[in-house]
């Protein structure tokens, strides 16, 4: 047997090390960005497509802005299209979910957990601002989830659920 193959290659092992410390410092470094984008505020966004393909689209905007965020309600064709049409209140206004109507004319975005703020697609105005349930102050013992529009656009349901615990109801609404 020849000294060559009685000896195992270094290098191997060597190239193993390296490409894992490689891999363990590239990986240190995403996730060091992640969080310094987290805590540095990065953009984040709640977004819609109109079940009308051809309408467009719905989203908020999160953002950092002074010493809170701020939040803003965007509606277009399309993303290159989309304008701002609402901003909503720093610190005490919340948009929670996004819902569309059938037809795809009309969007309402559920602000703070409660109230329901409808706009309409085409000329992006808000036209109505229902609560679905009535506020009882700033932490608000229960909240709307699931908004669905009627087929005809004029109701919408949805769940009024207690925060903390099990147990959401039914509810219903008109909004024209």
């Amino acid at each position: 047997m020849s000294a060559q193959g009685a000896v195992p290659s270094a290098r191997p092992a060597n190239v193993r090390l390296k490409a894992a410390a490689l891999l363990a410092v590239t990986l240190a470094a995403i996730a060091a960005a992640y969080l310094a984008g987290k805590r540095a505020g990065a953009v984040q966004e709640l977004m819609a497509a109109s079940p009308a393909e051809a309408r467009g689209i719905a989203f908020v905007r999160k953002q950092p802005c002074g010493p809170g965020w701020c939040e803003a309600i965007w509606l277009g064709t399309s993303r290159e299209d989309a304008v701002q049409v609402a901003s909503l209140a720093p610190g005490t206004e919340h948009c929670e979910e996004i819902a569309w109507a059938n037809d795809g004319f009309r969007v309402g975005f559920v602000v703070n957990g409660y109230q329901l703020r409808i706009f309409d697609a085409e000329n992006r105005k808000e036209i109505k601002q229902v609560n679905l349930l009535e506020p009882d102050g700033t932490a608000s013992s229960r909240f709307v989830r699931g908004v669905t529009f009627s087929q005809n656009g004029a109701a919408v349901t949805f769940d009024d659920c207690p925060r903390g615990r099990s147990g959401c109801k039914s509810g219903l609404a008109a909004v024209r």
